[in-house]
């Protein structure tokens, strides 16, 4: 699935890109993996979803910032750490850094001023890569977000009443307290996933996604899981660690399923609120606070393990 080639920066004439750039119009900029999602999801889920996501928040930032074209200033269909399984393509940090920071020069020699990254990837090192691209054009001056960065912060950040609504999108209570028990480990090709390509691109979507088990129950490294309890009250970011060992025991799993949580529960509803109500509202507000305002972009979650990328080969 791409994008019209009119609206590629690549295929304008160098007097249209002038303009672009002195117009001060953002460009978007997609990074995703080709990736296993499971037996029900598309390899290019990903892009889809990311190109699809911008294509709204382009039409929400018109609402406040005038009349503009949709620019996309390319696609890199490569990412660290995707989930195993066929069709999976990797790189590591710093060959995924060096296609990103390459990348992003060329929009700052072109005179670009604002960059929105997007991705539906969330590997930490894939996301760190990001993040060297968008310091880069910071250094260069310009303004530059990930705007997945508010999503994965959201899905670590677990807040029970944030999903209260999904309720009316289940069959029963009983379905709904299940749902929630899988949502804090529900990372992949699950439930949430599932339901927002319901939502976005149900022709992407095997129907078989209604008849797969729930992915089984993780079983998280108990050094671990005691190290980030036993690190609670002096380092706020120590849920992120037991986060990520619950990330390795799912990738652990034998058979490995490709998903997690419990896809079968998902719904195209479910995957309305999902963007209407949670992804969007986040991605306008901080894009024009960041864009056209003085907020600094999000951090990356997770940015503890940054430093570990090129001391374990950039990649898990």
């Amino acid at each position: 699935m791409s994008l019209p080639l009119e609206d590629q920066l690549l295929f304008k004439p160098h007097k249209t890109l002038k303009a672009i750039a002195d117009a001060g119009w953002p460009v978007h900029v997609f990074i995703n993996p080709v990736e296993f999602h499971g037996p029900h999801l598309s390899l290019g889920n990903d892009r889809i979803l990311s190109e699809r996501l911008a294509r709204q928040l382009h039409q929400r930032l018109q609402a406040s910032q005038g009349d503009m074209p949709f620019i996309v200033g390319g696609h890199i269909d490569f990412g660290s750490d995707p989930c195993p399984g066929l069709g999976s393509t990797n790189l590591t940090y710093g060959q995924l850094k060096h296609l990103v920071v390459t990348q992003a020069e060329g929009l700052a020699e072109l005179g670009i001023q604002r960059v929105i990254y997007h991705t539906f990837h969330g590997s930490p090192f894939h996301n760190h890569a990001i993040h060297a691209g968008i310091e880069h054009l910071e250094r260069r001056g310009v303004k530059a977000l990930n705007v997945f960065d508010l999503t994965v912060a959201m899905i670590l950040d677990f807040q029970p009443e944030r999903y209260a609504p999904l309720r009316q999108f289940l069959a029963s209570n009983a379905e709904f307290d299940f749902v929630m028990s899988k949502l804090p480990d529900d990372y992949h090709a699950g439930y949430f996933e599932t339901s927002v390509a319901l939502h976005l691109a149900p022709e992407t979507v095997s129907p078989d996604y209604r008849d797969l088990p729930p992915c089984p129950e993780l079983k998280t490294n108990p050094l671990l899981k005691r190290l980030s309890k036993g690190l609670e009250s002096v380092w706020k970011q120590a849920g992120e660690l037991e986060h990520g060992a619950k990330t390795l025991a799912w990738m652990a799993l034998d058979p490995f399923p490709g998903y997690t949580g419990v896809p079968h529960l998902a719904s195209a509803e479910a995957g309305q609120f999902y963007v209407e109500r949670l992804i969007l509202p986040q991605y306008e507000r901080t894009a024009r606070n960041v864009l056209w305002g003085k907020d600094p972009a999000p951090k990356t979650p997770l940015g503890w393990s940054r430093p570990l990328a090129p001391l374990i080969g950039g990649r898990v």
